[in-house]
């Protein structure tokens, strides 16, 4: 490997040619500040370290397409942050996966902290749901809060059962993207539960 130190618009230079040696000292320069970026979002430290190697194996793969005038710090953070939001989805459609997060969750937060998270969420969901239009809300909180089934809900409301449904995933989806934007990962994670 070679030792001499190039700056960094160099090193994207003959990173974009395929040196591995200018791929390695980027890795090496920015490896534990993004690691500490990923971990503030994810703290499950396995998960952000493979969220990490994701982000580098990603510049690896387009490292033709880097523009070496352009801030590469910032675009590292922003792959990390679509990184984690994929890896949101990716635990929300695998149900081994979202058992295996909330168990770790649970074990590294203490109650207190619980708690504090939890009316935290509380606060977020219930100002979301405020803002859906008055029939979705209604919806929601019928199927979600009371526990009715859609045909309950659609005899009770006078409406067709698809419309329900229809409401239904308006609503969840609007609440999923309101909470991405209030909440830290674990927020969110929970939110997934909504399913």
């Amino acid at each position: 490997m070679k030792t001499e130190f190039y700056d960094e618009i160099k090193l994207l230079h003959l990173l974009k040619a395929g040196d591995t040696d200018a791929y390695l000292q980027l890795y090496n320069k920015y490896h534990s500040a993004l690691y500490a970026y990923i971990l503030r979002f994810i703290k499950i430290p396995e998960l952000a370290e493979d969220v990490l190697q994701e982000v580098f194996l990603k510049i690896w793969e387009i490292r033709e397409r880097i523009n070496p005038d352009l801030s590469f710090q910032a675009y590292l953070y922003r792959i990390s942050r679509n990184s984690v939001f994929k890896l949101v989805k990716k635990i929300a459609a695998d149900e081994e996966l979202r058992n295996q997060v909330a168990y770790h969750i649970s074990e590294t937060i203490e109650d207190a902290d619980l708690n504090l998270q939890w009316q935290r969420y509380h606060e977020i969901l219930q100002a979301a749901i405020h803002q859906l239009p008055p029939q979705r809300q209604k919806i929601f909180k019928l199927c979600r809060q009371e526990g009715k089934k859609y045909e309950e809900v659609a005899a009770e409301l006078n409406i067709s059962r698809n419309t329900v449904k229809e409401h239904m995933v308006l609503a969840v989806k609007f609440l999923k993207d309101y909470v991405s934007r209030h909440a830290d990962i674990q927020l969110i994670i929970a939110l997934f539960f909504l399913k």
